[in-house]
């Protein structure tokens, strides 16, 4: 029974020449379309709450605070997350933010390097002295498989499924590349993520280090109407 005809059945008197089963019948069919109203309009408020909303609710709520829910990410994460959106949002810009939304697909340690901290290390002009440009690491543990094919195998670069190293999900490198654009600090450009197969990835003064797939990742305006791109420091922070 609904909310409807459970007040009418516990409120209102029910004589009893008119017969118990005869006029319970009547005031369920005459409260059903309320209940059926009521019912619609419980759901929505529950819609509209982050601790009780569905999945595709809280994927809608996550867009009305411009942020979105992941692929990767389980319902009750989502639901964590938006009831700290406040919080997170105060995040953005800064390496704690990006690093909190790689954690939201299942990446909890990543290193952000930039050009300052790898000169800072000695490299010589890295990223052609381009202030504000660096690089992610996405280490172990991560989720993500790499398989490989060979040079001139028949893929082609950029072509949505196979990236330098990776021949991985082509909705993960969206993901990564969604959260480098909306959470990277003004000014800032990431040319690059790497992701550590097996613990040895890392970097030093003159180039990177150990076993590593590579994404490039491309600004808005260097990718022309034709879907071709001009790279620019996406493989390297070294200067020719």
């Amino acid at each position: 029974m609904g909310v409807l005809s459970d007040y009418l059945l516990r409120e209102l008197p029910r004589p009893a020449f008119l017969g118990g089963k005869r006029i319970t019948a009547f005031l369920r069919s005459i409260a059903e379309p309320g209940d059926y109203y009521a019912g619609r309009i419980l759901s929505a408020r529950n819609e509209w709450s982050v601790a009780t909303a569905s999945r595709e609710a809280l994927l809608a709520l996550a867009r009305d605070w411009n942020d979105r829910g992941f692929e990767r990410e389980s319902t009750s994460a989502l639901r964590a997350y938006l009831l700290g959106i406040i919080e997170q949002h105060q995040k953005k810009g800064t390496e704690d933010g990006i690093k909190a939304q790689f954690a939201r697909i299942g990446c909890p340690s990543v290193e952000i390097v930039t050009e300052l901290t790898l000169r800072d290390a000695g490299a010589v002009n890295p990223f052609g002295a381009n202030v504000g440009f660096f690089f992610v690491i996405v280490k172990q543990p991560n989720p993500f498989a790499f398989t490989y094919a060979s040079w001139d195998g028949g893929g082609e670069w950029d072509d949505g499924t196979s990236r330098w190293g990776w021949f991985g999900n082509a909705d993960d490198i969206r993901d990564i590349e969604d959260i480098l654009r909306r959470w990277k600090p003004s000014g800032s450009s990431c040319r690059f993520v790497i992701f550590d197969e097996d613990g040895t990835a890392g970097w030093n003064a003159v180039g990177l280090t150990g076993n590593y797939a590579q994404i490039p990742i491309n600004e808005p305006w260097e990718i022309q109407t034709s879907g071709l791109v001009s790279h620019y420091y996406n493989t390297s922070f070294l200067t020719p």
